[in-house]
């Protein structure tokens, strides 16, 4: 028995929704259920012209006067961390799960970088600090041209300030994989809700 194009046409149009659907309830879920921590970000360009009012983060955070850069190694994909005060900063890595459990209490997938602090010299006496940059595989999320520009002011003002203005909402799954659940802006959190 043969079926005409239209039934099958909306045969597969309808599992193809249903696929999505699926799929949009299981990241919800993962995002729901996953461990929550806060990470400092800095701002690029929150918006592109071509795609819409886009906000573009970086995951980077300058280490404290005095500290040095985590042990890294660029074969690395699992990362530790750890909590410092409010938010969770790098412990170290492994290229391995269990590996990595042994870093720190909180494990991704995720590589990092670190450039070291400049040492001083009588040019410059308190010398460069040291930027460590966290790649979780988020770069970027859209929202209304409002809240693009809200939080483009406050990652602004937060590159001419040393305060933390802006904080990330990851949320880390069972699966290691890290998910952005929202902001924190000048202590109010904004949820990006999708759903």
């Amino acid at each position: 028995m043969k079926l005409d194009a239209p039934p099958r046409i909306l045969a597969v149009a309808g599992l193809c929704a249903a696929i999505l659907v699926g799929f949009v309830i299981n990241e919800g879920s993962a995002r729901a259920t996953g461990q929550e921590v806060l990470l400092s970000v800095e701002g690029v360009d929150p918006r592109d012209l071509l795609s819409g009012h886009y906000v573009q983060l970086a995951f980077n955070r300058r280490l404290d006067p005095g500290e040095q850069c985590p042990r890294a190694d660029p074969t690395w994909n699992w990362t530790a961390l750890r909590a410092r005060g409010d938010i969770y900063v790098v412990a170290g890595g492994a290229s391995s799960s269990a590996g990595v459990e042994q870093v720190g209490p909180v494990t991704v997938r995720a590589s990092y970088s670190c450039s070291p602090p400049s040492p001083a010299d009588a040019n410059r006496p308190p010398g460069e600090s040291g930027v460590l940059h966290l790649d979780l595989g988020i770069d970027r999320f859209y929202v209304s041209q409002a809240e693009a520009q809200r939080i483009e002011r406050a990652l602004a003002e937060q590159r001419s300030d040393s305060k933390r203005r802006v904080l990330a909402i990851v949320s880390i799954g069972r699966d290691g994989i890290a998910r952005l659940k929202g902001l924190v802006i000048d202590g109010r959190r904004m949820e990006l809700n999708w759903l």
